[in-house]
């Protein structure tokens, strides 16, 4: 990672954050539905 110039680091970093918000936003409303099945 040392050897990346700082451009590349900054858009792997953004990729990243932007992968784990969509995750996050794809689990909110999987556990959602399924609280409504439950009931």
């Amino acid at each position: 990672m040392g050897k990346l110039p700082p451009v590349i680091k900054r858009g792997h970093l953004l990729l990243v954050h932007s992968l784990v918000n969509f995750l996050r936003m794809l689990t909110m409303t999987y556990l959602k539905r399924m609280r409504k099945k439950m009931r």
